[in-house]
């Protein structure tokens, strides 16, 4: 089950996590429904993903994972 959904500043992308399953992220592109496939990916070192949330103007997320890390990537999309 999902227990993290985060929509960007503008709401076109909607980050929904688990963190009872490992790497389990997916960023959708709402206004299209289309769940991005190129990211993240299978070495995307997410692992159970407890929090995470977009800078305010979504050109950064924040992951945070039940090992205690906090994981920052730079959207280029609004970059």
């Amino acid at each position: 089950p999902l227990d993290t959904l985060r929509f960007n500043h503008d709401g076109q992308i909607m980050a929904m996590a688990s963190s009872r399953a490992k790497d389990c992220l997916r960023l959708v592109h709402v206004p299209s429904r289309t769940v991005f496939a190129n990211w993240p990916t299978a070495k995307t070192p997410l692992h159970n993903v407890s929090a995470m949330d977009f800078s305010p103007k979504s050109r950064f997320c924040a992951i945070g994972n039940a090992k205690g890390k906090v994981l920052l990537y730079r959207l280029d999309h609004y970059a």
